[in-house]
């Protein structure tokens, strides 16, 4: 098991992995580009932490809020310097820049100023910067740490949604993933305010109308004219794949890289058209941060494509749309649980699973488990690789005294984590091909009297071509190990339609 936390993270960033990552570099030869894991930001992880705390505290915000922006900066360069349609890889006099940065830096800045209205809290309270960065680190890890007996890394079995075309996958390079990588999981929930402020709205109305009966407050964000075909645009550029459709000219025998004449044509996929709108239409943060960074961010306003059938696209064309449309694709489909996940190997799939399981250090731990502190839960991963996924939760409930307040713990671990897991990993078109299970272990410390031990285990696993489980073993705890216990414990999950799958030993 690899113990995960900030420290932990870090370190591996700055020692483990720059070895991986200056052999990477020598590749290129003289080139000389930045991205988001060059020295000036494994620098900056460095001068994060305070005395060897294992957890970044929350008075390095200011710091924490630089890494940020330095990071997307970064992230936008690198992929720009790499696009073989523009100067830089020909022309060492030229620099890229990521146009649009500033912009996305206000909209940071009034996001947090939300954050803190939102909560009530001071300014040192910015949950969201440190989840985003801490899913990112995290992701890093996932990518970059081998986990197999082959010693292969996670970051070069990366695959394209949707796309079997090896030309694509094969040829996005290593700095390209970790700057994809980067946007998808410093990005992600940046449409968090604007989904949180019409629930605010739709509850201020429920409130008013204990002093009037019809009160006409604004509360529809919908959009409208200009903005919607914008938003449609931004929609169908996720919704798309490339199609071969033929050679610009025959290629001798001889000639390598035949698939850079190669000529595709853009086809818009209703099932992701469909699910991508309806999820806008329930104002889903996942998408709402897609569309913010496509409308501020140069680099996604500049890409080709097209809505004409006809319009023919060329190698790197097609190599670079599909790079946007990942980054893209991936935010949004976090929050629209309509679309289910077949592979591992996708940016999709591990945003998803990063996203979750960076629970340690935050601050709305009542949220899911109810009279927990941020340092509670402590996280461990045995396990990551694109056929398994294997991790562990050790949570401390010992302030917990209430019963009640337990089983309804319970339940909400499963109601928010599995049955939540099982939409997103669920059984469809397609899933035939899938290869990879999830499984979870969660054992949880419960308030302990004398020398006797007091802790449950909660073990799920979401099985590819298997029998799905959720099991809870009481064995170890003098406080639950009864019948009276086990009993109240099934009727939580009697309307469950997965209560078959519930086991309680």
């Amino acid at each position: 098991m690899f113990n995960i936390n900030d420290k932990n993270l870090i370190s591996d960033i700055e020692e483990e992995f720059s070895g991986l990552i200056k052999k990477q570099q020598q590749e290129f030869g003289n080139y000389e580009f930045e991205h988001p894991l060059d020295e000036e930001i494994r620098s900056a992880l460095e001068k994060l932490l305070i005395d060897g705390k294992e957890t970044i505290e929350y008075s390095q915000v200011a710091q924490l809020d630089k890494l940020w922006i330095s990071l997307i900066n970064k992230a936008i360069k690198c992929l720009r310097f790499f696009d073989s349609r523009e100067p830089f890889l020909k022309n060492s006099d030229k620099t890229p820049v990521a146009y649009g940065i500033d912009k996305l830096d206000e909209y940071h800045e009034r996001y947090s100023a939300f954050e803190s209205l939102l909560y009530g809290a001071s300014s040192y309270y910015r949950d969201h910067v440190f989840h985003s960065v801490r899913t990112w680190m995290l992701g890093v890890f996932c990518l970059l740490k081998p986990m197999e007996e082959e010693k292969k890394i996670f970051i070069d079995q990366i695959t394209i949604d949707g796309c079997s075309d090896d030309a694509f996958k094969s040829n996005i390079n290593f700095f390209e993933k970790i700057s994809m990588w980067t946007l998808v999981a410093l990005c992600h929930d940046l449409g968090y305010p604007l989904e949180k402020s019409q629930q605010i709205l739709d509850r201020t109305q429920k409130m008013m109308k204990e002093f009037i009966p019809n009160p006409s407050i604004w509360n529809n964000f919908g959009f409208s004219g200009v903005q919607d075909s914008i938003n449609e645009y931004i929609i169908k550029f996720m919704s798309t794949k490339m199609v071969f459709k033929k050679k610009l000219a025959e290629e001798s025998e001889a000639e390598e890289d035949t698939y850079l004449k190669n000529l595709y044509l853009g086809r818009v996929q209703p099932k992701y058209y469909l699910k991508y709108t309806k999820s806008l239409e329930h104002f889903d943060h996942g998408i709402i941060s897609s569309v913010i960074i496509y409308k501020m961010l140069l680099y996604f306003l500049e890409s080709d494509f097209n809505l004409n059938d006809d319009y023919e696209y060329k190698y790197e064309d097609a190599r670079q749309f599909y790079i946007r449309r990942e980054i893209l694709r991936a935010m949004a489909s976090h929050t629209c649980s309509d679309i289910y996940n077949i592979y591992l190997t996708t940016f999709s799939s591990i945003l998803f699973l990063c996203d979750e399981l960076q629970e340690w250090g935050r601050k709305s731990w009542n949220e899911l488990y109810s009279g927990l502190q941020p340092h509670a839960v402590k996280l461990s991963i045995g396990k990551f690789v694109p056929h398994e996924v294997n991790v562990k939760e050790e949570i401390n409930m010992e302030q917990i005294e209430e019963e009640q307040i337990f089983l309804d713990n319970i339940k909400r671990i499963f109601e928010r984590q599995y049955e939540h897991y099982k939409v997103i990993f669920r059984d469809g078109q397609y899933t035939q091909a899938r290869e990879f299970n999830f499984i979870k272990t969660m054992e949880i410390q419960l308030k302990q009297t004398g020398t006797r031990e007091n802790k449950l285990v909660i073990e799920y696993a979401l099985k590819a071509q298997e029998k799905n489980y959720f099991r809870i073993n009481l064995n170890n705890s003098c406080q639950y190990n009864n019948n009276s216990f086990k009993e109240r414990l099934r009727k939580e999950f009697d309307k469950s339609e997965y209560r078959e799958e519930v086991y309680i030993e």
